[in-house]
């Protein structure tokens, strides 16, 4: 698998700043990096900026990536030559949901061969909470982060710096703190840990209790052992994605969405349930309090077997997959 990179922040925050530093770090330690930029007109002069840094550059101008340019970027990650060495990163317009994006780049089948979003959060130590109506989105692109970088240190007061921090604590944004050399390091170790495994999804357990993939390398693979779960803890992922059982209790999983710990802000898949085993349900659990939306789709789906994403920063994985394996309806084997 190659690694995918998702560079998020705010309008102005310093992304493509951040790139020119990040870039030749992976260089230096033997990564080929490849890059997608998104923004809404000026994609080419991003792109400009980076000329020479990256193997390849590929300048998508128009709206946000998960809607006006989810076709062109879906498109450039599915023509990428995956190769061992090699990683994706994209770097995100300013007013990005990730949630959103997290969950495309996540749940799109034909991208197995990345493996799970890792997420940088870019803060503007300068701007950080000052956008007014804007306030929300900016501690959304913050929430869903595997890691944070501070820009503008050098402009700002060491107390504006400790209310910035203190602001993040209080939305519970918990994720490390990183420089590009940090970055660097750690798509290097996924890299490394992932390169022998062609796809996210290596076997689909076909047994009804099983709630997640298992490696066929070994007669028994216990799943907490694996590289990709490794690099998932290691890394703070900001995603979690599990297969579900063939066929699911609805109101099984009404009760396990209020069971939700705080720290998943949004859950989203594809599901069989006992009332209509025969058709595919879409479903998608957005907060507490509000009810859980399902959505009937039919026979047929692109996604082979039910499956669950899980977004929110340091997920309780455990608890999450025991949740997932208490789902199998009585009387189902």
């Amino acid at each position: 698998m190659t690694p995918l990179v998702l560079l998020v922040g705010f309008l102005g925050s310093g992304k493509t700043t951040f790139l020119r530093g990040l870039l030749p770090e992976l260089k230096a330690i033997g990564i080929e990096p490849h890059v997608v930029i998104n923004d809404y007109q000026n994609a080419k002069v991003d792109a400009g900026l980076l000329a020479g840094l990256a193997t390849e550059i590929t300048p998508i101008s128009g709206s946000c990536v998960c809607c006006g340019s989810r076709d062109e970027l879906l498109a450039a990650l599915e023509a990428f030559d995956h190769q061992a060495g090699r990683a994706m990163l994209i770097e995100s317009n300013g007013t990005t949901d990730s949630e959103e994006l997290i969950e495309l780049l996540s749940l799109e089948p034909d991208l197995s061969g990345f493996t799970l979003p890792i997420q940088i959060s870019l803060i503007d130590g300068k701007r950080w909470q000052k956008r007014f109506w804007h306030n929300g989105l900016e501690r959304d692109q913050a929430r869903t982060a595997n890691y944070i970088h501070i820009t503008r240190q050098d402009e700002i007061s060491d107390a504006r710096l400790k209310d910035v921090e203190a602001s993040l604590a209080e939305a519970g944004i918990t994720a490390n703190r990183v420089d590009p050399a940090g970055v660097a390091q750690a798509v290097a170790a996924i890299a490394q840990a992932v390169g022998g495994i062609p796809s996210r999804h290596i076997h689909a357990c076909t047994d009804t209790h099983c709630g997640h993939d298992h490696l066929q390398d070994d007669d028994h693979h216990d799943h907490a052992s694996t590289p990709m779960s490794q690099s998932h803890a290691e890394h703070h992922f900001a995603s979690l994605q599990e297969f579900l059982p063939a066929v699911v209790d609805q109101s099984a999983m009404d009760r396990m969405f209020a069971s939700l710990p705080p720290e998943v802000i949004r859950a989203k898949g594809l599901a069989r349930l006992s009332s209509s085993p025969d058709e595919y349900h879409i479903f998608q659990y957005v907060d507490r309090g509000t009810a859980v939306q399902w959505l009937p789709i039919g026979r047929e789906t692109r996604i082979e077997q039910p499956l669950i994403l899980f977004i929110g920063p340091s997920l309780p994985e455990d608890d999450l997959r025991q949740k997932i394996a208490a789902l199998t309806p009585t009387g189902v084997s």
